[in-house]
């Protein structure tokens, strides 16, 4: 009888771990059951998103700039670019008074565009002349098409080469992260343009943005777009034709000077003027 019992209590010790098994697997299922489609999907798009990134390092595409001239040419997420994830576009302590404009009280007032790419830090004050708010009348041509009579931003003509335009076509500069134009000497330098314009209506200009070279390659030819289109806008309200300004963003591509701190940056955050004139 004894070894009966012996033989019931051996049987039943595996049947009580399966149980224990059984019931560890059961919670276990239960845990990831708990974590929705969402939560998977957004797993696998992080892990696809920097599987991407690692690749394109090394394979060389890490950050050289592209020129950009419309709104269909930028694509942020080609190059990797997340606002939400870019230290740059999210500082909350950026001074900002810059690719911009101040304004004295008896300056026009121009408020800040909403049809760029990306949001920036700029901030409206007493001191500071914004974009234009609206969306500006695009030219009729685009140069260098087929049929075009403007030829392509290559016949255009940087203005320090040519002594009459050299005084007139000066660069506009701008404060870090901001594409305000700030300053009675840039509002200034737009309205002689302006002018000079006005007065010789075979004048065509490509405004093009520049940036230093801190952030990502998306986001800088973004703030190029924007400083671009900023001064092309106050020409636009200042009476020039829209047919005769174009802008191209150039990002960090073409620095105005190669190095590497404070005083360099503050020279290559800036739009500059090409001239053509038939």
């Amino acid at each position: 009888m004894s070894s009966f019992i012996k033989s019931r209590v051996i049987l039943m010790q595996p049947t009580k771990l399966l149980l224990a098994i059984y019931i560890m697997v059961l919670g276990m299922s239960m845990t990831a059951c708990n974590r929705t489609s969402n939560d998977v999907w957004e797993d696998s798009k992080s892990a696809r998103r920097h599987m991407s990134r690692g690749v394109r390092t090394l394979g060389g595409k890490g950050g050289n700039s592209r020129a950009i001239q419309s709104r269909d040419q930028f694509m942020p997420g080609e190059e990797g670019y997340y606002p939400d994830e870019d230290v740059y576009a999210n500082k909350s302590n950026v001074n900002n008074s810059s690719r911009g404009m101040m304004s004295s009280s008896s300056s026009p007032s121009y408020t800040s565009s909403e049809s760029d790419f990306v949001p920036l830090s700029d901030q409206a004050n007493d001191d500071m002349i914004a974009m234009a708010n609206y969306v500006s009348q695009q030219p009729r041509e685009t140069p260098g098409d087929p049929g075009s009579s403007i030829p392509g931003i290559e016949y255009f003509q940087d203005p320090s080469n040519n002594p009459a335009l050299v005084g007139v076509f000066r660069p506009i500069y701008f404060e870090y992260n901001s594409s305000l134009v700030k300053g009675q000497e840039s509002l200034s330098t737009i309205r002689d343009v302006a002018n000079y314009m006005k007065r010789n209506g075979n004048t065509y200009v490509f405004v093009e943005g520049h940036c230093d070279e801190r952030g990502p390659e998306a986001y800088n030819l973004a703030l190029g777009s924007h400083r671009s289109n900023s001064v092309r806008n106050i020409l636009l309200q200042e009476g020039v034709n829209p047919d005769s300004v174009f802008t191209i963003s150039y990002g960090k591509e073409r620095p105005l000077i190669q190095e590497h701190h404070e005083n360099a940056w503050n020279q290559n955050r800036r739009a500059e003027f090409k001239v053509y004139q038939r």
